[in-house]
């Protein structure tokens, strides 16, 4: 003879159970998904938080080389200035001792000046010709 037990659960629909475990099955992977999808929307927003700020560093530091770079050929044109105005005094000293009949070396500073009007030279072309790299 079977229990009541028994009895109640032959009368129940057999899919009724299944359809319960389906709709269990479902809803658990319903709040998994959207777990997993909150997770990805903060991880989202941080990496756009992280990106935006890396942007906005770079717009600074590009706005700052751009002027930087203007100031260039100004910068260039007074090196030029100070490179003509060594060349004149070059000029004459080369002149007064071939004037006098003395090497030019034996004029204290002269080499120096040689020397410090090329570097200048130099720089003058490294200023004008420095590459920001900025991707453009």
């Amino acid at each position: 003879m079977k229990s009541n037990i028994e009895k109640v659960y032959s009368k129940l629909p057999k899919t009724e159970l299944s359809t319960q475990k389906v709709e269990l099955g479902v809803a658990d992977d319903i709040r998994a998904m959207s777990n997993t999808i909150k997770e990805a929307i903060n991880d989202a927003d941080s990496k756009l938080k992280e990106f935006k700020d890396a942007k906005d560093e770079f717009a600074k530091a590009e706005a700052k080389a751009l002027k930087v770079r203007a100031t260039a050929s100004k910068i260039a044109g007074q090196y030029d200035k100070f490179s003509n105005a060594s060349q004149k005094v070059l000029d004459k000293a080369f002149k007064a001792a071939d004037d006098i009949g003395v090497s030019p070396s034996s004029i204290k500073g002269l080499n120096d000046l040689v020397d410090l009007a090329d570097d200048l030279d130099n720089k003058a072309s490294d200023v004008l010709n420095f590459d920001f790299n900025l991707g453009q």
